[in-house]
């Protein structure tokens, strides 16, 4: 492609950093900055996009201070009239967004969250520029899906799906769609020697199996499984460690709470360590025997992949789009979602098979680099824009 940069709006409506801006970030960290101008489009109150500043990327807090940003999936209803309210402040929303999007001179908008699908999406149709939803949710038989359907036939846009699993939530009859797997810091996520300074710092039996689940706070993701697993675990491993990294989301504060009492009635509460958010996870996983994440339809799991660069072995469920990522008893063990002796069997079988812990991780950073290097996912990203941007 020749001639003048193309003016990219990334759009994301999130007040936290979660594995969506985790993506996003990276995706801006190698855009090819010759061909692709970015421009991050953000609420108000997103202290996250700052690493995107420091990106060098231009950021505008552009989307309002609407209610619509703040409204959980769970809380739409079935029914226009039901959301008639709803409906109202979105259309106003992303017409006040299109009259701001309409001085920044675009040639492509790419939505990164449900709520800016929606929104941005109206925007860039208004506003007639080509659009690209980044689509990294599974939708269930609920109200938000219909949303985005909805949505999807009227402003047509061109779906990258992060995993087959998440592909499917779309109509069997939708063209435009792309599936590319989120990517991973090859740089970032490679072995090395464990901290001692870390391990005494987090308190960790001198010799002891560490275990670790990184992830938001929230009941999907399994945590109250894998509390119920590390109980049968420590029957037999008492030396075990488990570290459960990641901070709840606001909307969920409580939760953190709730785990740490289930943790106490247990009797796991002295091997668990609640580590909250945490910044230096490469550090945490080379600490780590074993990475666990038990979630319940999973879209992808981009902490799976980075545990795996790390030549991590993985126990995780069998279920959204993990099965694309870990290959079962080669780079690690699938079990099915809610049933803690079964994933605590998984668990127990990796702790006492040092060469087959080995031999899995090994094999986890092959298909990592083969699959999962971020370099590939933004040259496939950026091949979808040059045919987006064609002119017809």
């Amino acid at each position: 492609m020749t001639g003048p940069r193309q003016r990219i709006a990334y759009i994301d409506h999130a007040q936290e950093l979660g594995g969506a801006e985790h993506s996003l970030l990276d995706l801006l960290a190698r855009l090819d900055r010759d061909r692709f101008e970015p421009l991050l489009v953000h609420c108000a109150d997103a202290a996250w996009v700052e690493k995107a500043r420091e990106l060098g990327v231009q950021c505008e807090a552009l989307l309002g201070m609407s209610e619509i940003y703040r409204l959980r999936r769970d809380e739409i209803q079935r029914g226009l009239w039901r959301n008639f309210q709803h409906a109202a402040l979105t259309y106003q929303e992303a017409r006040r967004l299109t009259s701001e999007l309409r001085k920044l001179e675009l040639d492509l908008v790419h939505t990164n969250t449900l709520k800016a699908h929606v929104v941005g999406g109206l925007a860039a149709h208004w506003i007639g520029r080509p659009l690209v939803w980044h689509l990294r949710d599974i939708l269930g038989p609920e109200p938000a899906r219909e949303v985005l359907r909805v949505a999807g036939r009227r402003v047509r846009p061109h779906v990258i799906c992060i995993s087959r699993a998440v592909a499917e939530t779309l109509p069997a009859d939708e063209p435009r769609r792309t599936i590319i797997y989120n990517g991973t810091s090859l740089e970032r996520f490679c072995p090395r020697q464990p901290s001692a300074a870390l391990r005494e710092e987090l308190g960790l039996p001198t010799g002891g199996r560490v275990l670790t689940i990184v992830s938001r706070l929230t009941p999907w993701k399994g945590h109250v499984v894998l509390l119920r697993a590390m109980r049968q675990v420590l029957a037999r491993h008492s030396d075990t460690t488990l570290l459960i990294v990641g901070e709840a989301a606001f909307w969920n504060a409580d939760y953190v709470g709730e785990l740490e009492d289930l943790a106490g009635e247990l009797g796991v509460r002295e091997a668990t360590r609640f580590t909250g958010y945490r910044q230096d996870i490469p550090d945490l996983l080379a600490l780590t025997d074993v990475f666990v994440l038990p979630s319940t339809d999973e879209p992808f799991g981009r902490v799976i992949v980075e545990a795996m660069a790390m030549e991590l072995p993985v126990v995780a469920t069998a279920t959204g789009g993990v099965p694309e990522i870990v290959k079962q008893g080669e780079t690690g063990l699938l079990v099915p979602p809610e049933e803690p002796t079964v994933l605590a069997e998984a668990i127990i079988r990796l702790l006492e098979d040092g060469e087959l812990r080995r031999e899995m991780g090994t094999r986890g950073r092959e298909r990592v680099l083969a699959h999962f290097d971020a370099r590939r996912t933004v040259r496939q990203v950026q091949e979808l824009y040059e045919r987006l941007l064609v002119p017809a």
